[in-house]
């Protein structure tokens, strides 16, 4: 059976601005006491935005996953449409929600949040970047642990970008992207993960000479279906 697959669209224009969008407002929402409270001498910058994505086994990544690079891109897109450093607003990116023994993408959240504090800064906005509606990850997990941990850090500003949910550019790009698929050719669900994922194989390549692997970490917008990962058979 051929489908019409959208695998990623971390790259949609109206999906960056909305994250931006939202990212801006809680940038200004810190009050002039505040913005005086996160400079010093150890911290000329006086507001942080730290891109918190969910992480996925480092394996993944060495095995051809493209996610990591997806986004990077993405944070560097919505980056573009943020003050810069220079108007005193510096970027960070790290991976939460790892389980298990086995080594994921770094680095950890909970590991950079006492690094910021170290670093002595105090106004902080967390972006969780690669979901997009509230869930147990967002809510409990930024909400709630990592809070109390920038808290403890001393990161005493702290602000967190809600996820995109129902956001009116968001719903907008979203239906503008059904739109354009529906007037590509159709693919197979195989087609479409092969070209998302190892461009470099054939779609020629006949489904039963292809292994594939599902993780359930995967992540909507970023990566492919259900981290879907796809290896030639030898």
């Amino acid at each position: 059976m051929f489908h019409t697959v959208v695998p990623s669209w971390y790259e949609r224009p109206g999906y960056v601005k909305s994250i931006a969008n939202l990212i801006q407002k809680e940038l200004d929402s810190f009050s002039k006491e505040e913005l005086q409270e996160g400079t010093s001498d150890t911290q000329t910058i006086p507001k942080h935005v730290l891109f918190s994505a969910h992480g996925v086994p480092a394996s993944y990544i060495e095995a051809g996953d493209p996610y990591k690079a997806q986004i990077e891109d993405c944070v560097e897109r919505i980056k573009a449409l943020l003050p810069s450093e220079k108007d005193g607003v510096k970027i960070h990116l790290s991976f939460q929600s790892r389980v298990g023994p086995v080594e994921w993408l770094r680095p950890y959240t909970d590991d950079v949040l006492p690094e910021l504090g170290e670093q002595g800064v105090k106004n902080l906005v967390v972006v969780p970047i690669s979901f997009v509606s509230e869930h147990i990850e967002t809510l409990e997990e930024i909400d709630i642990e990592y809070r109390e941990l920038a808290l403890e850090s001393g990161i005493t500003n702290w602000r967190r970008s809600p996820a995109l949910n129902t956001d009116p550019t968001f719903i907008d790009d979203m239906a503008d992207m059904v739109a354009d698929a529906l007037n590509e050719p159709s693919q197979s669900i195989t087609e479409a993960c092969v070209a998302n994922n190892v461009g470099n194989i054939e779609l020629e390549t006949q489904a039963s000479d292809l292994q594939l692997e599902i993780s359930s970490a995967g992540v909507a917008g970023v990566g492919s279906i259900d981290s879907l990962r796809l290896r030639g058979r030898t």
